[in-house]
Order: structure tokens, then sequence, then C-alpha cells
């Protein structure tokens, strides 16, 4: 019984990876090729495949919609009908409406969260089943953490979005505003990480380190913060956020393994 119940779990631990990455990449190449405008106007995208022509819209198109098919089909046959849905809704919701917003509105960024955090949603879903505290909680952590590390690109890239007339925070509020934002964002996903200490007995480990790492974060960011000109400090910011991502997904692993 508890090795037909493991082969289970990796059956729908294989299904959720491979469906979930091919379902990326999917959005990926649709936003690229709705984005090839936006992308010659940018140095950091100019190169792109489909900017420069080196793969043509019409087989981009083709290859995106072929996996869409195959990742929707190894979501629904090897996890479950929510994670199925999930991973549909949050393709529609990054390629269309956040590919929408994100010309049109300066809240194109938190929009754009919302896919960013559904990853991690369809994970504990697919476990799990059901929803709860624990798994608000966990949307939130990676809601705040993206638009901390988004701002802190939008920042350090600012000539690019301005090139590209995209009403990011920095373009519209300015670079100074811009960093104050992300410092709120960072003092947000401590508390917010903190939470797990109260939430649940079984994330009480979890919440206490990633809340110190986050701390710890928060503070490099302060001690830099009039130190250093501001585009390096958003791609220092930047780079540490990636750190701590890391470490953030470390963490619920091993909180997994441990369980």
């Amino acid at each position: 019984m508890v090795a037909a119940n493991l082969h289970l779990q990796l059956i729908h631990l294989v299904g959720l990876i491979l469906g979930t990455g091919l379902l990326i990449a999917s959005a990926c190449v649709f936003n690229n090729y709705l984005d090839i405008n936006i992308d010659q106007k940018m140095e950091r995208t100019a190169q792109r495949q489909l900017v420069t022509g080196l793969i043509t819209a019409k087989n981009a198109i083709i290859f995106a919609v072929i996996l869409l098919i195959i990742s929707l089909s190894i979501l629904l046959i090897l996890t479950n009908l929510t994670v199925f849905l999930l991973g549909l809704v949050s393709f529609i919701f990054y390629v269309i409406i956040y590919g929408y917003f994100k010309r049109h509105s300066i809240y194109g960024t938190l929009i754009g969260t919302i896919p960013g955090a559904a990853s991690l949603a369809a994970g504990y879903l697919a476990k799990n089943n059901q929803l709860s505290l624990v798994l608000l909680f966990l949307v939130l952590i990676m809601i705040v953490w993206q638009l901390a590390h988004f701002y802190a690109i939008s920042i350090y890239r600012y000539d690019d979005y301005k090139q590209a007339n995209l009403p990011v925070w920095s373009v519209v509020k300015g670079l100074n505003k811009t960093k104050n934002q992300i410092i709120i964002n960072q003092v947000l996903l401590v508390v917010v990480s903190l939470f797990f200490v109260f939430l649940s007995s079984q994330l009480k480990f979890f919440g206490l380190i990633f809340g110190i790492v986050t701390f710890g974060w928060l503070i490099y960011g302060l001690r830099l913060f009039n130190k250093v000109k501001i585009k390096l400090w958003a791609q220092k910011i930047f780079i540490s956020s990636l750190v701590v991502n890391l470490i953030f997904i470390f963490l619920l692993i091993f909180n997994f393994l441990i369980k």
C-alpha cells in the first residue's frame, strides 16, 4: 500500500513538473510572438529569434499550440482537474490579460505576479487538492517577492522600458518611488513569511528560517540604499532576489521531505 501511494505521488510530481514546465514554455512563446514590436525597441530583447527572423512567426505559433495541448493533457491526466483548470486559467491570464495590462496600465506588474504565483499554487493543489490559509500565504509570498524582483528590473532596465513606452512603475512614477516600493515589498515579505510560525505547526521551521532570510534581504537593501547609484542598487537587489527565491524553494522541498 505504501509503495503504491509513493508511486502515485511520483506520477503526480512528474506530471506537475512536466506539465507546468511545458505550459510556461508555451506561454513564453505566445508572449514573445505578441511582443515582437516591443522587443525590437529594447536592447535586452532585440536579439530574440522572433525579432531577428531566425524563427518565423508561423512556426512559433505552431510550436506554442503544440506545447499548450501537450502540457494541458499531461496536467489533466497525471495530476487532477483542479490543477488542470488552474493551469488553463493562468495561461489565459498571462498571455491575454497581463499582455494587455502591461501595455496600458501601471498595475501590469502586479497583475503579472498572479500567473507567476499560480505555479506554486498548482504544486500545492496537486498534493492537497484543497484551499487553505497555508496556500493563501504561500501565494502572497510569491506575489510580494515578484513585485520587489520586477520593480528592481524596471529600475536597472529603465532605459529599455522607456524606449518601448511601457507604463511600468519606474517610467510612470520615477526611479525613487519605485525604489521605495521595493523596500515596502521587502518589509511585507518578512511579515508574510513570519506568519507561518503561527499559521501551521508543520511550517514553523520554514516560517522562522525564511523570515530570517527575508529580514536579511531587507537589511541588505537598506544598508545599500544611499550608498550606491540607484541602478546599481536595483541590480544588486535583483541578483539577491534570485538567491532569496532559491532558498524559498529549497525550504519548501526540505519541509516536504521531512514531513
